[in-house]
């Protein structure tokens, strides 16, 4: 198993000034969390300043003096709601695009189950991101940033075993990484649809990174 950890306390590296806190986010929730097979999953682990902004493309660079008002800090970058907006869809399209392979790629039923949680799941969370954004006067991307498209570049050249290795190594790192990303958001972003958003998602995510490790185990 290769483990990556992304530990970002949300305390910490909530935006400056914001206390660690969760809003109330009684609105449904467009990303499915308890179908079938994710049930089975999370039984086994038991256990606003984005006006005037038309694109969702641009990082902001961390102050000398601190974050500047309405960004995060996501490990030692300074980030805003574009940016997390962006990533957060570019990697929501990956999944897709890479569960799909997989459903072409791969013989292990195990996997092509994984791969189809993907679809669905990504496919409507990424509607949800659309509608989102729209609502803040945003575009976002309809390609993958450049890192996102060489994990699909890279594993488009494999089949068989090997693909399925990759595959689940992939989707162990993205996840980890998603979630370090959604833990941020989900305490320190100023628009309350965004914030709302990374927190409904998380239990999602977790249930996909918690059945990525497994299988990674699995095809390994």
């Amino acid at each position: 198993m290769k483990k990556i950890l992304y530990v970002i306390t949300a305390c910490g590296l909530a935006l400056a000034g914001t206390a660690c806190s969760r809003i109330d986010a009684n609105t449904s929730n467009s990303v499915p969390t308890s179908d079938g097979y994710a049930a089975m999953v999370t039984s086994s682990h038991a256990g606003a300043g984005t006006s005037g902004v038309t694109r969702a493309d641009a990082y902001v660079a961390p102050s000398a003096a601190g974050p500047v008002a309405g960004t995060m800090m996501y490990g030692t970058r300074s980030i805003t709601e574009a940016t997390f907006l962006t990533e957060a869809a570019s990697s929501g399209m990956m999944e897709v695009q890479l569960g799909k392979l997989a459903l072409d790629r791969s013989a292990n039923s195990e996997v092509k189950k994984f791969a189809q949680m993907m679809v669905d799941h990504h496919t409507k969370a990424n509607q949800e991101l659309t509608t989102i954004a729209s609502g803040m006067n945003l575009t976002l991307p309809t390609t993958l940033l450049e890192d996102h498209q060489k994990i699909v570049d890279k594993l488009s050249k494999l089949t068989g075993s090997e693909f399925d290795e990759k595959y689940m190594d992939e989707m162990e790192t993205a996840h980890e990484r998603d979630i370090a990303l959604f833990e941020v958001v989900s305490n320190g972003a100023p628009t309350t649809s965004v914030r709302a958003f990374a927190i409904r998602t998380l239990p999602t995510l977790r249930i996909h990174e918690h059945h990525a490790d497994k299988l990674d185990d699995k095809v390994d």
